[in-house]
């Protein structure tokens, strides 16, 4: 019982003594020193300021796509005619980060060595965005693209392949591999600027996936 007495204590003159110290600021660095603070203030309102932004987009790439089909055109179980359509489609895929899903445990701050070392989400593909403005279209000729709705089926086949193809381009390692570095970069940026700002001019920042 003496012993808990004594320790209770301690650490209410402990508590009185980070109360004296003079500003929010030494008191935060006199309860780090003593292990009680597992990480600065700035650390967590940097976390919440970048939270904020929701979606980084890191990377930009413009992708363009031949999206074929081909439709038989026939009179009773007798195939008359056979028709194929090829759309070349450009597109805009955005690559992002979303930022919002960080966590304070993603996070870890060196104060000796002014590291942070930031464990990113991983790069996502948007959706594409295609200009159907800008599309060429080849189709074969006959009877069948007059008298039949054989070319607007097409068409639409086309319209329906062509969300499924882009994403699977988007995919291809070697975007994936330029979004990762780009993300890279701008995460590195991101979390640098506010730790000079914050004081620590030789600051680093260390991106790991």
């Amino acid at each position: 019982m003496k012993r808990l007495l004594s320790i209770i204590g301690a650490l209410a003159l402990l508590g009185v003594a980070l109360g004296l110290a003079a500003g929010p600021e030494r008191r935060q660095q006199a309860c780090i020193a003593i292990g009680l603070c597992e990480r600065p203030d700035f650390l967590g309102a940097m976390l919440v300021s970048v939270q904020k932004q929701q979606k980084l987009l890191v990377l930009t790439a413009r992708l363009v796509l031949p999206v074929s089909s081909a439709r038989e055109t026939t009179l009773g179980p007798i195939t008359v005619a056979t028709t194929r359509q090829t759309a070349i489609l450009p597109a805009t895929v955005n690559y992002v980060v979303d930022l919002s899903a960080l966590k304070a445990s993603d996070l870890d701050w060196n104060r000796d060595t002014q590291t942070l070392t930031v464990r990113r989400p991983p790069v996502r593909p948007m959706p594409a965005t295609i200009d159907w403005a800008q599309a060429q279209t080849f189709q074969d000729a006959g009877w069948q693209t007059v008298l039949t709705d054989v070319s607007a089926n097409l068409k639409r086949d086309n319209e329906l392949k062509a969300p499924g193809q882009f994403a699977a381009q988007a995919s291809a390692k070697d975007l994936v591999a330029m979004a990762d570095h780009a993300a890279d970069q701008a995460l590195e940026t991101t979390f640098r600027m506010p730790l000079v700002a914050a004081g620590f001019a030789q600051a680093k920042v260390v991106v790991a996936r």
